[in-house]
């Protein structure tokens, strides 16, 4: 039987900010690629600060994604910091072992 990365026919591309410039913009490490599902969505959900937001998308993938991290889709410059997409939240989806099989990334 499959297990959910056989779903994960897309790409999404990712890195972690590791810090800020003198100016305040994030600093990014180094652009990481990851099979993913990406699925757009008009979902309610609470941001790691409790506010409520309107997700746009959710992306399922195996990738150790954090609210740390910026995302880009195919096509998108991933030289671009304006063209990023910060995660508002992240699921942690947990297999009856206790490892991580997947994520629910919600943008």
């Amino acid at each position: 039987m499959a297990g959910p990365a056989a779903h994960f026919r897309q790409l999404v591309r990712y890195a972690e900010v590791t810090g800020r410039d003198a100016w305040g913009a994030p600093l990014l490490g180094p652009v990481h690629d990851a099979p993913a599902r990406i699925q757009p969505s008009r979902k309610l959900i609470r941001d790691a600060n409790g506010a409520e937001f309107v997700a746009s998308f959710v992306v399922y993938t195996a990738a150790p994604l954090t609210l740390r991290h910026r995302l880009w889709f195919q096509g998108d410059d991933t030289t671009d910091i304006n063209h990023a997409r910060r995660p508002a939240a992240v699921d942690e989806h947990v297999d009856g072992g206790g490892v991580v099989r997947y994520r629910k990334v919600w943008l």
